[in-house]
């Protein structure tokens, strides 16, 4: 039985590992999407237990030294929530374009397997005609095998 052979296979797996690559970007990505988020959860906890803190500590007498290290930690923490805000943000649109350009080799392979649904389609049709040519060509050697001569 005849095999079917693609002519752009190699394109076709060129496609899918072009497709891989860029699922592995936007997954790394979204790794460090996850990590940033998480680290500014954690800033932004912190600074409200700060703020709870600091607030217990001005009933009673005050200690100023102490006090001035207290906001001093909280701006400490508060530009390293700025910080990974900014890293968020740009990571976002990275994201963004990562996104894009796997939608883009998806509609790249997509399209290539396409043409090759087609050519396998019209393979096996082309192969089906052969067959009943085969069997019309046998049934007529047959027929004339079988004659009776006259």
């Amino acid at each position: 039985m005849a095999r079917f052979v693609f002519k752009l296979q190699a394109l076709l797996e060129l496609r899918r590992r072009e497709e891989q690559v860029h699922q592995r970007a936007l997954a790394e990505l979204t790794q460090a999407r996850s990590d940033i988020e998480d680290r500014l959860r954690r800033h932004q906890r912190r600074i409200s237990e700060q703020k709870l803190d600091m607030r217990d500590r001005l009933v009673g007498t005050v200690d100023t030294a102490e006090l001035r290290l207290h906001a001093h930690a909280a701006i400490g923490i508060m530009r390293k929530a700025q910080t990974a805000a900014i890293e968020l943000a740009g990571l976002v649109k990275r994201q963004t374009l990562a996104r894009e350009e796997l939608v883009t080799a998806q509609a790249r392979r997509r399209a290539v397997e396409l043409i090759r649904e087609r050519r396998l389609a019209e393979w096996r049709l082309e192969q089906d005609r052969r067959e009943v040519a085969d069997l019309d060509d046998l049934v007529c050697r047959s027929a004339r095998r079988t004659e009776i001569p006259a």
